[in-house]
C-alpha cells in the first residue's frame, strides 16, 4: 500500500484500487490470510462477480455505485 500512496503523491497517479487483507490473528501479518477485498477509488465500490469465494479479492471488481 505504501508504494501505491507514494506513486500517488510523487507522480500524481492515484490507485484504482488497493487490496485490503484481514489476517486470522488481527494485526499479525505472519498469521494466515482470512479474507482479501479491493478498496476502490470513490465513487466506485467493490462488487462481487458472482462466482468464487467471497473471501478472495480476485472475485470482486470495482464498479460505480448501483451498477
Amino acid at each position: 500500500m505504501n508504494a501505491a500512496i507514494e506513486r500517488w503523491v510523487e507522480q500524481g497517479t492515484a490507485p484504482e484500487q488497493i487490496i485490503a487483507t484481514k489476517h486470522k490473528i488481527n494485526g499479525n501479518p505472519a498469521s494466515a490470510v482470512e479474507r482479501t477485498r479491493p478498496l476502490c477509488a470513490w465513487p466506485a465500490e467493490a462488487r462481487y462477480n458472482g462466482t468464487g469465494s467471497t473471501d478472495d479479492a480476485a472475485n470482486f471488481r470495482c464498479a460505480a455505485s448501483g451498477k
